[in-house]
């Protein structure tokens, strides 16, 4: 048995048949578009480590772990109040210190390429040359 995609019926199949297998395959695309944008929404707030049980699957440590009954492994205890992506930073300061200076090296770009396009005269002055 392989596990080939479904395929539209041949040229002799009549057009009753290929309206019916393109409506089947409309219905199908809809139920995977609705799982698309749940999975979607639940993304942006849902630690993508926490599993159905509520326990963490990670292989690393995150400051969410809670530690959990007699098996050792460590339940999730984010709540998908907050950020969850935070919880990852080794050095949070660090990305911060990076934005400021990314901030700083755009100013220092656009300072510089103000100065290489030179002086501009303010209009008053444009017009009087003419």
């Amino acid at each position: 048995m392989t596990d080939s995609p479904p395929r539209a019926p041949s040229g002799a199949a009549s057009g009753a048949e290929r309206r019916a297998f393109e409506e089947r395959l409309d219905r199908i695309a809809d139920l995977f578009a609705d799982i698309v944008v749940h999975a979607e929404a639940s993304s942006r707030t849902r630690c993508p480590y926490r599993d159905r049980r509520d326990l963490c699957t990670a292989l690393f440590r995150c400051r969410n772990q809670l530690s959990s009954g007699a098996d050792g492994r460590a339940a999730c205890g984010h709540d998908g109040t907050f950020d969850y992506r935070s919880a990852w930073e080794s050095h949070p300061r660090a990305g911060v210190r990076a934005k400021e200076k990314i901030a700083a090296v755009k100013q220092e770009a656009e300072a510089r390429r103000r100065r290489a396009s030179g002086p501009e005269q303010p209009e008053s002055g444009k017009a009087a040359e003419r």
